[in-house]
């Protein structure tokens, strides 16, 4: 539980050094980059806002979800054999391939169970990230 617990506060510390990524490794402090809001539409009609970020050395890799009533997550991303996959171990799964995802949550016997299948809402000028309408 700490562990997960010094991730959130790390990475929520590292968001405050958001920047434009310039590809290239660096030798120096490691800063956050990415964080353009993507939407998705479940199939119940509700919205899921998910926030892709990325190490500036790419060594970690991680998304912040806003799911429906309002619940954030932040969850790092995992080995996947298809798509890609964050998850949490515990509690959360949200796996994207193409402009489809989906979200598990796991139940009181520790099962996964699917809670929403989504669809990424396109933006007008057919750009993915910012500039979406509702």
């Amino acid at each position: 539980m700490a562990k997960y617990r010094w991730f959130i506060i790390f990475t929520g510390l590292l968001g405050v050094l958001l920047c434009g990524c310039t590809g290239e490794r660096s030798t120096t402090a490691l800063s956050v980059c990415g964080g353009i809001p993507v939407m998705y539409k479940t199939d119940q009609g509700d919205h899921i806002t998910a926030r892709y970020f990325s190490l500036s050395d790419r060594s970690l890799e991680f998304v912040k979800l806003t799911l429906p009533g309002g619940r954030e997550y932040t969850l790092p991303e995992v080995m996947s054999a298809s798509g890609v996959r964050y998850t949490d171990e515990r509690e959360l799964v949200w796996w994207t391939k193409g402009n489809t995802a989906f979200t598990e949550i796991r139940d009181i016997n520790g099962e996964w169970k699917k809670i929403y299948d989504c669809k990424e809402i396109p933006i007008k000028n057919g750009q993915s990230g910012s500039g979406w309408s509702l």
